[in-house]
């Protein structure tokens, strides 16, 4: 008996593929999936038991490998499960205890819980929670506890979460007697603040629609690939460390010492969204954490630094910084620290101690050690008896 899709080919000619009969592929799905929100996968896996299969069932390790909940909208998508029941670290369900952090991790928890009745929670390598309500318990269950096997996770602007706790759950994960071969997590995104998306100007309802309006799994955000922003949409741009200049973000004064010796012992076992500034060589400052990028052409006078760039493919590994956003087909640091198209690879970063009163803040302009020594600042007293600053300029020749 001939096959079904060769009987229609003779009744209605070579008709093009179906885009169940594209995905099928696996790596064209594994090339397409990155796109498409998590919204839009989960309302394609409901059009049809085909396609449920196909993404739950068939291929989720390409499906699930990077998984985005920072848009997702849990009451809608995720449906309601009993309050009680949830994942632990163990796997099994408990009682829900009257805390903080137990409030604001249900939702996550009902995420993860169904995932994981699916099985497909141990699929997810990239796991991305940016701007959500992520407590310590919670960050703790996912990087210690089975099913979960996140290599890259991303916990930029995050609410119910501070840094010494964050601090105490990476110490334990890098503890020199914890058992080999872990931790399973390879990257952390933290410091720098999330890359923005494509914001439409006026929101479609979710519950209505007019006859003008496509409805359905092609009316979302991400569907139509390929497509070019249209006149009601606005493209924010981001800055990292490779495409332009400007202070990237602004940490705690309390924990930053915490922060750099954490930085240090998790050399070669995990790598963060920041690096160690080192200051130039000969300074008496302690290393602080690099939170403004330079730019690609160095010192506005000699076009370089006394440390050198940082330049990717010769600078070493654990002295590269994680650049967002987190990368798309691929849960490894060497994916996460490759520039995007049209990015330099060449960059230099330091901290504010480095270049103060050296840097510009409006063009970011900035003059190295070499270069430029600031004014000193001393007070004395004028004829009028008034206490003012008098700027003593040093001048200092170039070696």
């Amino acid at each position: 008996m001939a096959h079904p899709t060769f009987q229609m080919n003779m009744i209605f000619g070579n008709l093009p593929p179906t885009l169940l009969e594209l995905l099928n592929n696996h790596i064209i799905l594994a090339l397409v999936v990155p796109f498409l929100p998590t919204t839009s996968l989960l309302s394609l896996s409901s059009t049809s038991r085909a396609f449920r299969s196909l993404i739950f069932i068939t291929y989720p390790q390409y499906t699930f490998r990077r998984l985005d909940l920072s848009t997702l909208p849990f009451p809608f998508i995720f449906g309601q499960i009993n309050s009680k029941e949830v994942l632990t670290g163990a796997g099994a369900t408990r009682q829900l205890t009257e805390s903080e952090d137990d409030y604001y991790a249900a939702p996550l928890r009902r995420a993860f819980y169904i995932l994981k009745k699916k099985e497909v929670l141990d699929c997810v390598t990239t796991l991305i929670l940016d701007g959500l309500a992520v407590p310590a318990g919670l960050v703790r269950e996912i990087l210690c506890d089975r099913p979960f096997n996140v290599r890259i996770l991303s916990l930029r602007n995050v609410k119910n979460l501070g840094d010494e706790k964050l601090i105490q759950i990476l110490r334990y994960l890098i503890r020199p007697t914890r058992p080999e071969g872990t931790p399973k997590l390879k990257a952390l995104y933290y410091f720098t603040r999330p890359e923005s998306r494509t914001l439409p100007h006026s929101e479609p309802s979710h519950l209505e629609s007019t006859p003008e309006q496509p409805v359905g799994v092609t009316n979302i955000a991400g569907s139509h690939l390929g497509q070019r922003p249209s006149s009601n949409q606005a493209i924010l741009h981001d800055t990292t460390w490779t495409n332009g200049k400007g202070t990237l973000f602004h940490p705690d004064p309390s924990t930053i010492q915490a922060w750099v010796q954490l930085l240090e012992a998790s050399r070669g076992i995990i790598t963060f969204d920041t690096i160690i500034c080192h200051h130039a060589p000969g300074s008496l400052l302690p290393p602080k954490l690099a939170t403004i990028a330079l730019g690609n052409s160095g010192c506005q006078t000699c076009h370089t630094a006394p440390e050198g760039p940082r330049i990717l493919g010769q600078t070493p590994a654990q002295d590269l910084p994680l650049l967002s956003p987190p990368p798309l087909f691929a849960s490894t640091v060497k994916a996460a620290q490759y520039p995007a198209h049209g990015e330099t690879s060449i960059f230099y970063a330091r901290c504010a101690e480095c270049v103060r009163d050296r840097r510009c803040e409006r063009c970011n302009v900035w003059w190295c050690e070499d270069c430029y020594t600031p004014p000193k600042k001393t007070r004395q007293n004028d004829a009028s008896g008034d206490m003012r600053l008098v700027f003593i300029q040093r001048a200092k020749k170039r070696t």
